[in-house]
C-alpha cells in the first residue's frame, strides 16, 4: 500500500509538468514608477504570454485571425497559478522567471464561445542535439549559450515536446557537417548513437558577425532542413536565445500544419511561382516576401514583438536584415495576402502599414 501511495505521489508532478495548459520559464522584465506596480505590469504581462501560449498551442493556426483581444476577465478567468522559480526587486524594477497553470475547462469553454475549434493531440517526442562547431571539433556549449539557449526553452509542454541531448564524445565535425549537408547515411548513423529515435540537430554559431542558425534531421513530421542568419547586435547570447525560439517555433509550427491536413516543407525558403488548386482551379496561396522596418523602443520590446511575429501563423523565414538601437529591418514569407496578413498583426497587437513606400510594424 505504501509503495502504491508512494509511486502515486511520484508520477503527478510528471504529469502536471507535462500539460498543454501550462506554461514555464517565463522571463519578465518590467520597470515602472514603483516596485509594486513593476511586478503588478509583470506579472499581467506574463499571464497574457501565458494564455496566448496555450490558445495557439491548441488552436489551429488558420484560425489565429479570428481569436478577439483578451480582456482582463477574460484572462482572470483561465489562469488557475502561478509558481516564481525566482524573482529580483529593485525600487522600480521586476525580474522574474514564473511558470503559470491555466484551468483547461475555462480554456476550453473560452474556444467554445468563440466558436473555435481546438485540439489537444501532441506530436511524439523528438530528441534535441544542441551544437557549436568549432573548427574541426564539436562542442555542446561555447561563450554565446548556445545550450543555455535552448534549456531555457519551455519544451516539456509544447505540442512538439523535445528532449535536449549531449553530445557523444566521438562525434567529429564532419559528420555533422554531412548531415548538414542531406546526407541520410549520416544522419542514419547519429540516429543509431541516439536510440533510433526522430533527432533534429541544431547548429548555432557565428561568421561573419551573423548568427548562423542551422536544422538537420528528421522531427514527429519527417525530414526537416532549417537554415537563417541574424546580425548580431552586440550581445552574441541574445542572438541563441532568439535563434533558439525562432527554429523551436518552426518545428511546433510543422507538426500544426501536418495536424490540419496540409503538407508541410521540409525546406523554409521562398519560391517563385505557385501551385494551382485542382479543385477551384485557381492560383494557392504562396509565399510572399515582406520587407518591413519594425520600431520598437529598446531591446527588450524588440525581443518581444520579434518572438510574438514567430507565433503568428504563416510567418517563416523571418530574418534580420538590419539593426539599430529603435529599429530593425526584417524580411519574412508570408502564405498568403497581404490583406490578411494586416489582419493577423492587428489581432496580435501590431500595427501595419505603409510609410513612404515602406512597410512599418509597431507593437500598438
Amino acid at each position: 500500500m505504501l509503495a502504491f501511495i508512494l509511486a502515486g505521489f511520484a508520477c503527478a508532478p510528471l504529469e502536471a509538468a507535462e500539460s498543454l495548459y501550462s506554461v514555464a520559464k517565463i522571463s519578465v522584465d518590467v520597470t515602472a514608477k514603483d516596485a509594486v506596480a513593476a511586478r503588478d505590469t509583470g506579472m499581467a504581462q506574463s499571464e497574457q504570454r501565458a494564455v496566448m501560449t496555450v490558445l495557439k498551442r491548441i488552436m489551429p493556426a488558420s484560425a489565429f485571425a479570428s481569436l478577439p483581444e483578451l480582456s482582463k476577465d477574460d484572462i482572470d478567468a483561465m489562469v488557475s497559478g502561478v509558481s516564481i522559480r525566482s524573482e529580483q526587486n529593485s525600487t522600480t524594477r521586476y525580474l522574474a522567471v514564473l511558470d503559470i497553470s491555466l484551468n483547461d475547462k475555462a480554456v476550453k469553454q473560452f474556444l467554445q464561445n468563440q466558436n473555435i475549434s481546438f485540439s489537444e493531440d501532441r506530436a511524439l517526442s523528438v530528441s534535441i542535439l544542441p551544437l557549436m562547431i568549432d573548427g574541426g571539433s564539436v562542442k555542446s556549449e561555447g561563450p554565446e549559450g548556445w545550450r543555455e539557449a535552448w534549456e531555457g526553452l519551455d519544451l516539456s509542454h509544447s505540442v512538439t515536446p523535445a528532449t535536449i541531448l549531449r553530445p557523444r564524445p566521438n562525434l567529429d565535425a564532419a559528420t555533422v557537417k554531412s548531415v548538414l549537408a542531406g546526407d541520410a547515411q549520416a544522419l542514419a548513423s547519429m540516429q543509431e548513437d541516439y536510440s533510433y529515435g526522430p533527432l533534429v540537430i541544431a547548429v548555432g554559431e557565428i561568421d561573419h558577425g551573423q548568427f548562423v542558425t542551422r536544422l538537420a534531421g528528421t522531427d514527429a513530421v519527417g525530414a526537416v532542413t532549417f537554415e537563417q542568419s541574424d546580425k548580431l547586435s552586440g550581445d552574441a547570447k541574445a542572438a541563441a536565445r532568439n535563434a533558439a525560439e525562432i527554429v523551436f517555433g518552426v518545428l511546433e509550427n510543422r507538426w500544426k500544419v501536418s495536424q490540419e491536413g496540409e503538407a508541410p516543407a521540409t525546406e523554409v525558403k521562398h519560391e517563385e511561382g505557385g501551385a494551382t488548386d485542382e479543385k477551384s482551379k485557381e492560383p494557392a496561396e504562396v509565399p510572399r516576401n515582406v520587407v518591413a522596418q519594425v520600431e520598437f523602443s529598446g531591446l527588450k520590446d524588440w525581443q518581444d514583438i520579434r518572438g510574438r511575429l514567430m507565433n503568428i501563423a504563416g510567418i517563416q523565414g523571418l530574418e534580420v536584415n538590419s539593426l539599430s538601437a529603435r529599429a530593425a529591418s526584417i524580411t519574412f514569407d508570408y502564405a498568403g495576402s497581404l490583406g490578411k496578413l494586416q489582419t493577423e498583426l492587428g489581432q496580435n497587437g501590431f500595427e501595419f502599414g505603409e510609410k513612404d513606400g515602406n512597410f512599418v510594424l509597431r507593437s500598438r
